[in-house]
Order: C-alpha cells, then structure tokens, then sequence
C-alpha cells in the first residue's frame, strides 16, 4: 500500500516523542514491502526550537519520502494553523501532496501542520493517530493550572497561564466534530485516551470508530555496564524535567528517604536551572539513547511519578524492556502498562513512600518484577507487534469504508 503520514515534527526537526515514534512505523513499513511518504512541518519546529536547523542531519537512506513543508511566510506559518484550526498557507502544498493516489493516510500531532481542518484533505482511507490529549485539551497534557489532573474544564485559565494563545475554534464543537466526521478510524494509545476522546465524541454528536493500540518501545539494550560511579542500588526517573510529570513532588519524597539514591535522566523544560535536592539526588542531565538502557537495567526500579495524564508511558515501556520494575502514579494511560506483577502503582506521597521502602527492603521483589515486565514487554509493546495490529485495524477499516 502507498501511506502517507501527517504530521507537525518528525526528525530531525522533532523533539522525540511523536515524532521519533512516526519516524519508527514509517520504517517498518518500508521494511514491510509498503510506500511511505511523511509531510511535516519545519516552520513549527522553528517556532517551538527558537533555532533555525537542528544539529542532527536527516537520514535519507531508510527508503521514506519526507515532504518538508517550509513556508514564504516563516514562523508566521504555524502560528496561523494555531490560532485557525486550518492549515493556512500550508493548504495548497499539503493538497498537492495529498492527492498523490495514497491508498492510506494518518494523520497522527497535527497541532501546527494542520489542526481540524487538515482531516478533510486527501482521498484515502484516513487514519486520526491520538498521541496528547491535544483534541480534548488546549494544554494536550489534561494538566490544569492548579498542579493538578485536570477532571473540570477550565480551558482558558489554563491556556494563559501556560502562556500559549487562546484558540476561539475550540469552542466550535460542530465544526470540530465535522473535521473528525472526516476520519475513518482513531487510533488511541490506551483505553483511558479513549474513553476521554469518545466522551467528546459523544457530546459533539459524533461517532467515528476507535481502535486501541498500544504504542510500543524500542528495545533498550540493558546488557551493557552503567557508568561506574553510579551507587550499587538506585531508583532512577527518566524525562523532562517539570511540575506536570511530577518531578517536585518525586524530590520531595526523597527528601524524606535521604538513605535512597536516585538518578534523574532529563533536563529542565526551557533550559532553566535544575531544580533543588538532596544530597541522595544526582542529575546526569541526557543521556543517548545507545546508554540508556543500562541505567535502566541497573537500577532497583524506575519512577514514574507524572500528574499529568500521559497517554501510553513510553519510559515505563522502555524500563520492562530492560528488565525493571516500575513504580507509577495512578494517572492516564500508564496504569495499563503497569500491571501488578511489574510494579506498584500509588495515589499520594504516602503511597509512593510505602512502594519505595517496598522494593527497598526487598530486593527479590524487584528482580521477579523486572523478570514479569520483560515477558509483558515482549508481549504487548515491541514494534512488530504494533505494526501487525496496525495493519489489521487498517485492513478491517478499508473493507468497511
């Protein structure tokens, strides 16, 4: 088949996460014996950057088409697609790159390349990928401006203070609902993506099939040696570093375990300064892909502790893929990851005191817990796996449209 992939960032003008995640699917399907052009755009990357090109160069060689939309207009490009929920400039490129007979396309982050108004473009099959709660949530993290989950709507307190521009579209439900009317297919990470999204399906009078699949990691190899200044037990976060993944309220927990090492992979959001801890706390800053997974593999067990509601909880992902356990907060889509016999989830710094001084005091739990997350992982998030539902979803979908 001929695929085409919509979407905002994709490498090297990307920032991981979805992008590195299209990058992924795109090749497999080249590996696959399938067509796969991506159309993205480089004006967003620009704008969220502040730089004008990534340090990275492209990688031509895996056999994708990339389409890398650059407007006359600049930064002013994605700013429009923002404030419209329409592609703006971007529309006739985009639909000179759509009508090029793809069988199917997927749009997948379309907050800047696209937003609504792309989901009509194009004759094909089409696919609507869920990676934030973008559609639902102006912020795309459900993370209200009172440090909490957001459970009751408060778009626009929460838009200004995260300092993003007001969108008026998103107050056109029916227009919204429309655009979505266009899409064969959802596909959403987790069953707790879903369930927010076909609430607002359902309020704005729309009805579009929904398919869950779980995203999927690649396997980190765990079989190499940590740096040797590491302690000999740990506990271990890896991602940004920020207030709605719940990094303050993880330092403040170990405040109260002094006696407990952790290492904190990540860097702040912004390049702003690391933020205050004990002496227990160590900030490696990032560490490359290619070395990850040995502090995975080393350490008594990874925290998750993010209060925003993560959609899949790609690093939980990645830790059974090496062998470790994981201690979660009960929050989105990464209780579907963490089963029982791979880690603990908690509610409250009481609850993630208790876990920690679990797996503290017995390390056999942990090592029977990394040996279940393994076999999980292996099961349910490696990328053939993906790939096979993906494909089935898709083949079901074009015999029913």
């Amino acid at each position: 088949m001929k695929f085409c992939m919509v979407t905002t960032f994709y490498p090297p003008y990307s920032f991981g996460g979805d992008g590195a995640f299209v990058q992924q699917l795109a090749r497999d399907l080249v590996r696959a014996g399938h067509e796969v052009h991506v159309v993205h755009c480089t004006d967003a990357w620009r704008v969220v950057s502040g730089q004008s090109e990534p340090v990275e160069t492209a990688d031509t060689s895996d056999g994708v088409v990339v389409h890398r939309l650059r407007s006359r207009f600049g930064k002013l490009s994605p700013l429009v697609t923002q404030q419209t929920g329409r592609p703006g400039f971007k529309t006739s490129e985009l639909k000179r790159i759509l009508s090029d007979g793809f069988d199917v396309i997927n749009f997948h982050n379309i907050s800047l390349v696209g937003g609504p108004g792309v989901l009509g473009m194009g004759a094909a099959t089409r696919v609507f990928t869920l990676h934030e709660h973008w559609w639902v949530c102006p912020t795309h993290i459900l993370y209200k401006y009172t440090g909490e989950l957001c459970e009751e709507r408060a778009c626009l307190r929460c838009t200004l203070a995260h300092r993003r521009p007001p969108q008026l579209w998103r107050g056109a439900q029916a227009w919204m609902g429309r655009c979505l009317s266009n899409v064969d297919l959802v596909v959403s990470p987790s069953e707790f993506t879903a369930s927010h999204h076909r609430e607002w399906m359902k309020k704005a009078g729309v009805d579009v099939p929904m398919r869950v699949i779980p995203e999927y990691s690649i396997p980190l190899d765990g079989g190499g040696s940590p740096p040797a200044d590491l302690p000999e037990r740990f506990f271990l976060y890896v991602g940004r570093l920020s207030a709605a993944k719940g990094v303050d309220s993880l330092l403040a927990a170990f405040a109260q375990r002094p006696d407990y090492p952790l290492i904190v992979v990540g860097e702040p959001d912004g390049g702003g300064p690391l933020p205050l801890a004990g002496s227990n706390v160590r900030f490696t800053g990032r560490v490359p892909r290619e070395k990850l997974g040995a502090y995975y593999a080393a350490a008594e067990a990874l925290v998750f502790p993010s209060i925003c509601a993560e959609t899949f909880g790609l690093t939980a992902a990645e830790a059974l893929s090496c062998g470790t356990a994981v201690i979660a907060r009960a929050s989105g889509g990464v209780q579907e990851v963490v089963a029982p016999d791979v880690g603990t989830l908690y509610s409250d710094e009481p609850g993630l005191l208790r876990d920690l001084d679990r797996i503290w005091s017995d390390p056999t739990l942990a090592q029977r817990m990394g040996q279940e997350g393994r076999r999980r992982h292996e099961q349910c998030y490696t990328p053939a796996l993906y790939l096979q539902r993906y494909l089935d979803a898709l083949q079901e979908t074009r015999s029913r449209v």
